[in-house]
């Protein structure tokens, strides 16, 4: 089965929209979003309208800050996850609100495909932990996240996509043949699989990944998708309770 992998789309629709369109003409039988579907972008209820279609929508520490409180963000997060929280409860009519905050209410921590295993930020913290690729020089840490893993564990959050590994190595795709990762039998992986909505490693393209679950050749491809960036920048720029730094992030990709 090819299995479409999405997270931190941070209200980007333009961006989901191509990611999505692309999935559908490689052949993806099923998406699972790992979360962060809202948070710091201009158009939160359209993309929870599109990630409905997914087989499983995790919890992102951005709708955990939506339901429960956002304390511990910084003040250009909190205040876009306050807008967040607002626009959802006043946008659209009351059948569209339902719907939307029905996914939202709904939220797994983990999901489980055979031997892989999905969560948002870390197998060991599902919504906050960061693991950074500085991470590889704190073999404690990696030791005991890896402690958590049966075979392979996808994760987003950091949008930094790439490979870690027992060995306390960290591959980024641009060093992977082919942008591809071949998932071999018995070994541990820690895979994350950047960001669709929010780059932060230097390209500002969207990044999502394929997950092949043939048995006999499984493998995962990261995939890079253009989209219009400014789109979303000039929302986020037009929206009074934006940063507008958030529309620099995107035309950066940091």
């Amino acid at each position: 089965m090819l299995i479409g992998l999405i997270s931190d789309i941070h209200g980007n629709l333009a961006s989901l929209t191509r990611v999505l369109a692309d999935m559908e003409s490689a052949g993806a039988q099923r998406v699972i979003c790992l979360g962060d579907v809202v948070g710091y972008g201009p158009y939160p209820g359209e993309c929870l309208d599109l990630v409905r279609r997914c087989g499983a929508v995790l919890m992102g520490n951005h709708e955990e800050a939506l339901l429960f409180g956002a304390e511990n963000f910084n003040p250009r997060a909190k205040r876009a996850i306050d807008w967040t929280r607002d626009h959802l409860r006043s946008a659209g009519d009351e059948e569209t609100r339902r719907k939307r905050w029905e996914i939202l209410q709904n939220l797994q921590m983990h999901a489980q495909d055979g031997p892989f295993l999905f969560t948002h930020a870390s197998p060991r913290q599902p919504t906050r932990e960061y693991v950074m690729p500085r991470d590889t020089t704190n073999p404690v840490k990696m030791q005991e996240i890896f402690a958590l893993i049966s075979h392979i564990c996808f994760v987003g959050h950091t949008h930094i996509p790439g490979v870690f590994l027992p060995d306390l190595t960290f591959t980024p795709p641009t060093k992977l043949w082919g942008g591809t990762y071949f998932v071999e039998p018995g070994e541990k992986a820690l895979i994350n699989i950047g960001s669709v909505g929010q780059p932060r490693d230097g390209d500002p393209r969207a990044c999502y990944c394929l997950l092949d679950t043939d048995p006999s050749a499984p493998r995962v491809v990261f995939r890079r998708i253009e989209y219009d960036i400014e789109e979303t920048a000039v929302a986020i720029e037009a929206n009074p309770h934006l940063d507008n730094y958030l529309a620099d992030r995107l035309r950066l990709g940091r």
